[in-house]
């Protein structure tokens, strides 16, 4: 966006919201109404954090808001930014951080010994701690 000196509205937004506890917001269908309550017409989708297309993409971007909201509420322009899938460029970036990560030696990050927040499950705790031990073994 900085590259187009903010030319276009824009916002990280949130989908999927899974079981009871309240989910991250804005909502993308609540987004998509706002945009378009406010006379934005035209929709570009950028899911960053899916790397293939899958149900999500594929039927809940598409089909429900792409085509199923957009229709209902007026959305002239909708389109949504592929995932990169087997792109070289993902794989080789992916090949990279494979590479970096062997060659550093380092058995996991501290962002895997990290536990969830409200996590309660005793094997992910045992998890936790068997990797902690063994990095504290290995001496990394």
């Amino acid at each position: 966006m900085q590259k187009l000196n903010w030319s276009h509205a824009y916002r990280l937004v949130w989908q999927s919201k899974v079981g009871p506890v309240a989910w991250l917001s804005p909502k993308t269908d609540d987004a998509i109404k706002g945009y378009v309550t406010k006379g934005k017409t035209s929709i570009l989708l950028v899911p960053i954090s899916f790397v293939n297309e899958h149900i999500e993409t594929l039927h809940e971007l598409d089909i429900e808001y792409g085509e199923e909201l957009a229709h209902k509420i007026g959305v002239k322009h909708f389109r949504r930014v592929p995932a990169p899938n087997d792109h070289p460029s993902f794989i080789e970036c992916l090949a990279d951080i494979v590479k970096n990560h062997l060659n550093s030696e380092e058995i996991c990050s501290q962002q895997l010994l990290l536990r969830c927040p409200l996590c309660a499950q005793a094997t992910c705790d045992q998890t936790k701690k068997w990797l902690s031990d063994l990095k504290h073994k290995m001496n990394i």
